[in-house]
């Protein structure tokens, strides 16, 4: 096992910094001397740019020494060395990237012909390195795989980890590879090319994670099968903890990869559509203590990332966002009272309905056209959501074809105006007080303040009866007296009664007349015009007041009366002689 583990770590010697001027362990060197870069005056550069140049020398001339001893040591101190290697690799990226930027700063001010021709210089030997390490780590992976296809089962899970090590070197190279073009973009270097060569080699790294992980997938059931049939295959068992290594190796090295697609700006949504079809069971196979902890850890790490580097700009997003809601709402509130105050002018004929129907309508309209522009401000296409709302509309449009119809009768009464907001109607079968109305449905309170809502198709198609409609109604009364009773003294009491009535209007004239003779009584028809406010107020005074006056002067009131005749038969029947 210690020899496996050896075999495993000598990979590492691919994380060796191979700077300009640096040469491989296999390879002698007749060079004496290890810089790489020339420093260059203070006052052409400043000391923090020197600094990284006598760096970069620092790193080179390190990696050349350990490099030199590796072929001395023993294989213990040979992997302490490849540890410090890799180390030095991080710390020539840490360093390489900032002289990079501060060429930028410097050619702010003035050129730096001969800072640039050294940046540049490094950088396309780190970029030509960064490839062949790449591709020597895929055969290197690829070798150990057949190895690990060929191994019995109690090697199989060494050789995957060598595969797992050697995997997460080559994520590593990749992330870097990209690191490095867009420095090289960022200082005006020709990277055209190579970001192409990178992002084909990112896609068929995808593709090839795509059939590694369904194979692993299709491997991690056979061998579950296998395992329900028979509990105690231990062989089984093992290859099953390989296959879920593999697995999982696979998915964090294809998560990776796609995240660098992203970060290329290439649309990875199809690649993920796909892995989350191909790895549908993917997240019951995963869950282990381990596996669920690195999950978290990363996740945890990315969420923070996230807010460190997004969260400005989200805030900032959020602050327009709110300020554009609050100028159109404050905008509704001004444009609504502009509105209200327009229409209350004697001029305008509108009605309250209608009034209220338009300016309520237009308050939404400036809402709904600020919620539109506050999202576009933060970058929501509106394209799909206006398309989606459309189709939308005219699903829902056809299911609530009712409701449709409604909308069309509430149109109808807002133009035809056959009532208004606090007239007295009889609509729908419903006598009541118009309360309020919407497109959809009239609210009515009925006098006994039962609060009724009628759809609007049902008043528009049926008879509208105002009855508060007209500024003046007439009351129809009729009053009887005995056919006794002396008629024209009867007859001007009633008028009498109309006219010392102060709500009763002179014009028209109200109407007294003998109309009927009843069966019981002779009766006259009252017809006194009234304000509509005062219609209750004289209906109820003149029927008070007549019963009162007939009293005074003893005209009766007739209740129905029938005259019964009782014939006796026997007394038509003369008596027998004596």
């Amino acid at each position: 096992m210690k020899v496996c583990r050896i075999l495993t770590t000598i990979v590492m010697i691919a994380l060796i910094l191979t700077l300009p001027g640096s040469v491989r362990a296999d390879k002698p060197t007749a060079e004496k001397s290890v810089k790489v870069v020339k420093e260059l005056p203070v006052e052409i550069v400043d000391q923090d740019t020197n600094n990284l140049l006598h760096q970069i020398n620092l790193i080179a001339a390190e990696s050349k020494r350990l490099k030199a001893t590796m072929q001395d040591e023993s294989i213990e101190e040979r992997l302490v060395i490849i540890l410090q290697l890799s180390q030095l690799w991080l710390r020539a990226e840490k360093t390489i990237l900032p002289l990079a930027d501060n060429l930028i700063e410097l050619e702010k001010k003035q050129k730096q012909v001969e800072l640039r021709h050294q940046v540049e210089s490094v950088f396309k030997q780190i970029l030509i390195n960064l490839k062949s390490e790449v591709e020597r780590l895929g055969e290197r992976i690829d070798i150990v795989r057949e190895q690990r296809r060929e191994a019995p089962p109690a090697k199989s899970y060494a050789l995957q980890l060598q595969v797992t090590r050697m995997t997460g070197y080559l994520d590593r190279f990749l992330e870097m590879n990209l690191h490095v073009l867009d420095k090289m973009s960022q200082i005006g270097m020709d990277t055209e090319s190579e970001y192409k060569l990178l992002q084909r080699r990112l896609t068929g790294r995808v593709e090839e994670l795509f059939g590694r992980i369904s194979l692993s997938l299709v491997r991690v059931d056979d061998l579950k099968q296998r395992l329900k049939s028979i509990p105690d295959d231990a062989e089984a068992a093992k290859l099953l903890i390989v296959a879920n290594k593999c697995l999982e190796n696979n998915s964090e090295s294809m998560e990776k990869a796609l995240k660098l697609l992203d970060l290329m700006h290439v649309n990875t949504a199809d690649y993920r559509s796909r892995l989350v079809a191909t790895t549908q069971d993917l997240a019951s196979q995963l869950l282990s203590v381990g596996v669920l902890t690195r999950l978290s850890r990363r996740a945890l790490d990315a969420a923070f990332n996230g807010v460190v580097e997004y969260g400005p700009s989200a805030l900032m997003k959020i602050v327009l966002f709110c300020l554009i809601i609050y100028f159109f709402s404050l905008m509704k509130r001004l444009l609504r009272s502009g509105l209200i105050k327009l229409f209350d002018r004697p001029d305008f004929k509108f009605t309250h309905l209608a009034r209220d129907m338009i300016v309520t309508w237009i308050s939404r309209l400036v809402m709904i056209f600020g919620v539109i522009l506050a999202l576009s401000q933060i970058g929501i296409s509106l394209g799909p959501l206006l398309a989606g709302l459309g189709v939308a509309g005219f699903v829902v449009g056809f299911a609530l074809q009712d409701t449709l119809s409604n909308f069309a009768s509430g149109m109808m009464i807002l133009v035809y105006r056959p009532y208004d907001i606090g007239d007295l109607v009889d609509v729908g079968g419903v006598f009541g007080v118009v309360n309020k109305m919407n497109l959809v449905s009239t609210t009515l309170l009925t006098l006994d303040n039962q609060v009724i809502v009628i759809p609007n198709s049902k008043i528009w198609g049926d008879v509208i009866k105002n009855v508060t409609a007209q500024e003046t109604r007439r009351i129809d009364m009729v009053f009887g007296i005995s056919y006794s009773d002396d008629i024209p003294k009867a007859e001007a009491l009633l008028e009498e009664i109309l006219q010392s009535h102060d709500k009763v209007l002179k014009h028209p004239e109200p109407v007294v007349r003998l109309h009927e003779l009843g069966a019981s009584s002779v009766d006259f028809v009252v017809r006194p015009w009234v304000r509509v406010e005062d219609y209750w107020d004289v209906y109820w005074d003149v029927t008070r007041a007549v019963k009162l006056k007939f009293d005074a002067a003893n005209i009766s009131i007739p209740f129905p009366q029938r005259d019964v005749h009782v014939y006796n038969e026997n007394a038509l029947v003369p008596a027998p002689e004596q």
